[in-house]
This record gives structure tokens, sequence and C-alpha cells, in this order.
């Protein structure tokens, strides 16, 4: 398996763009942070386009909730440090577009 300090990279890919300002394909670069002693695994989001910016979510569900826009994955460019079965790269979770 592939060393990753504990953390893993990802994109943030959108399908669609609803609201016509957001655009599509790779919109955020990630990382996700190991889980606190809460449980949670932080993920920090650098937003690329024309207003690029940072933000920081208590998790990956929390990122897409208002992000995803009913057609968006995240694509990891890394394994799941904590799942040692997980050797492949690049796996996606997310919502796909219908």
């Amino acid at each position: 398996m592939k060393e990753t300090g504990l953390m893993r990279r990802g994109e943030l890919y959108r399908y669609r763009d609803p609201s016509g300002s957001s655009g599509t394909g790779v919109v955020a670069l990630l990382v996700e942070f190991p889980p606190n002693e809460l449980g949670q695994q932080w993920v920090a989001a650098a937003w690329l386009g024309s207003s690029p910016h940072m933000s920081f979510w208590p998790g990956v569900d929390n990122l897409l909730e208002p992000h995803g826009h009913l057609g968006a994955e995240i694509r990891w460019l890394d394994p799941d440090p904590f799942n040692p079965d997980d050797d492949r790269a690049p796996t996606s979770i997310g919502l796909r577009a219908p």
C-alpha cells in the first residue's frame, strides 16, 4: 500500500451546475485528515475558479450536502490510510448525476 501519512488527497468533481455559477469538472482540491477524538475526519477544500478560497468541513458528507449539487463525487487520489484493504487509487464517493 502506498504511504499517505494518514491524510489523503482528492478532488470534488461536479457533473452538473444547476446554479450556473460553480462550474463542472474538478472544482476543488481536497485533503482529508485523520479522525479526531470525536471520530470526525475534517476535510480541507481549496476551491478553484474565479474566486479561489479555502474551506474546512467536519466530514465528507458535510461538504457534499451543500456542494454536491445532485451530481458530484469525490475522487480520491490516494488509498484510505485507515482501510488496509484499500490499495486502489483513485476511488470515488458521492452523488452521481441522474
